[in-house]
Formats: C-alpha cells, structure tokens, sequence
C-alpha cells in the first residue's frame, strides 16, 4: 500500500540516510520502503523518486554505503522478505495502549515522549524529516508514527542520567534494571 497520507521532506531524508552509512530502497506489496538501521520510512511515489535521486542509487532492493568517495554497493544480503514481514511486525505489534504523549521537553538533540510509565527519546533530526501527526505508538523497542513509518528511538541513557526528569508513577525501576541485563 503506497502511502501518500503522511509525507516527508525528501532532502532531509536523503540527508539522514546517506549520514547513517548503509541504506536500501525497495517496492513491496507494504510499499515503497527506505530502509536504514535506524527508521524504515514508505514513502509516496513521487518522494521514492526524489529520495532514490538524492542519493543516487543505481538499484533497488539492494544496500548501499555513503562514504567519502561515493555510493558503494554493500556485501549484505537484500533479505527483502524478511524486512517487509518486519515491517508489518511493527504495525501489527503496535499497541494502541502505549500512545506516546509529547513531554515538550528537548534534551541531548531529541524530543522527549512519554507512555506514563517511561520516557522515550527520538532524535530531533529524525522527527523533523517527518510529517507527522501526534500519533506515535509503542511497538516493542520501536516506535511506530501515523501508522506508516517506523522509528528507533535513542537509548535511554539519554533521559535516565538526568537528575531534573521526575520518576513517573507506573515507573518500576527494578524491572527496567533487569530488562537491561
């Protein structure tokens, strides 16, 4: 299914994507993927074009590496269909009970979101090449956004090492400890 609801801003998903080292584009029956290590993007028609132009890539479904000479063609393995079932894991695990509520709180070049009994931290950059909706959800250790597009948030180290951020009441500091280990 081609999303041409919620869009993003192509340059500074080509930006984002050439900046974390390897990347792919693929089409599927879930749509038209950007896929990195950090966020699974479907993008409309017309933004696959421009986002495949951006970064210059000569094929699809096969992963590539920014460096400092060019696009290189990477040796890992396509796995196109166990990214799409991936993909749909995400949508399909995402807990409509773990709404993410904006705290309005910028800490480390992230936003910081909430499900009432944890923070969650999204890089800034990330969101601002999204537009997006208030509707962040929890699914697992992602983070699904309009129901389209898939983010990892950053490592709550970000938001535990801040005396300032109040322990919310749900808050159960033994089995965060554990689910660490």
């Amino acid at each position: 299914m081609i999303n041409d609801s919620f869009l993003v801003d192509s340059k500074k998903v080509a930006k984002q994507a050439s900046g974390l080292g390897e990347f792919m584009l693929m089409k599927c029956d879930s749509g038209n993927l950007l896929i990195t290590g950090q966020f699974v993007l479907s993008v409309s028609d017309d933004q696959f074009f421009s986002i495949r132009c951006k970064l210059e890539v000569p094929k699809l479904e096969t992963w590539y590496l920014q460096t400092k000479e060019g696009l290189v063609k990477s040796e890992r393995e396509p796995g196109i269909l166990e990214w799409e079932r991936r993909y749909n894991e995400w949508f399909n695990e995402a807990n409509s009970n773990k709404m993410l509520t904006n705290t309005r709180i910028e800490l480390s070049g992230c936003y910081l979101y909430t499900d009432g009994f944890t923070y969650i931290a999204i890089k800034q950059e990330r969101l601002d090449m999204l537009q997006y909706t208030e509707n962040l959800t929890l699914s697992g250790r992602m983070v699904v956004i309009d129901g389209v597009h898939v983010l990892a948030p950053m490592s709550d180290t970000v938001w535990k090492n801040n005396n300032w951020l109040c322990k919310l009441p749900g808050m159960n500091e033994d089995r965060e400890m554990e689910d660490e280990k």
